[in-house]
């Protein structure tokens, strides 16, 4: 009889825990889901850290939380709106901590950083379709594409 008491609390601890974790599953199918997106974002320029010390030295431009200072490159002056990367260019992704950081893109476009500067590109064809220059005052002016279009 000791024994059937036992096992009637541990079942009903675990119908419990059960009845939890349906109550919080059923809960999270109510919000909202994440819409990637196919441009960079306002939020996306705001993740970024300007003028802070790293070091002993000042960073223009990182994520001063996971200690990462972007250095300028060559290569972005090379990057332009709506044209395909040179083929010299390597597609290589930006940091993992870049990329969660910024607002989730569909699923057709690559976030590349060179230097101070993310760049979204096709996947397939290596055509830029979105650049933001880190190193900007504000993110208006951090899309240098806008004065294109």
């Amino acid at each position: 009889m000791q024994t059937l008491k036992l096992e009637l609390v541990i079942m009903g601890a675990a119908l419990f825990a059960l009845g939890g974790y349906v109550a919080m599953q059923s809960a999270g199918a109510t919000e909202p889901a994440i819409e990637p997106v196919a441009a960079f974002t306002a939020r996306d320029f705001a993740a970024f850290d300007r003028n802070f010390e790293m070091a002993g030295t000042v960073c223009e431009v990182g994520l001063a939380s996971q200690r990462l200072c972007l250095s300028p490159s060559p290569v972005e002056a090379r990057l332009r709106f709506g044209e395909a990367l040179e083929p010299d260019v390597p597609m290589l992704a930006a940091e993992f901590r870049v990329i969660v950081e910024t607002d989730l893109k569909i699923e057709t476009l690559r976030t590349l950083r060179f230097g101070q500067t993310l760049a979204l590109v096709e996947a397939d064809t290596r055509i830029v379709r979105d650049i933001m220059r880190l190193n900007a005052t504000d993110f208006a002016s951090s899309r240098p594409q806008q004065d294109t279009l």
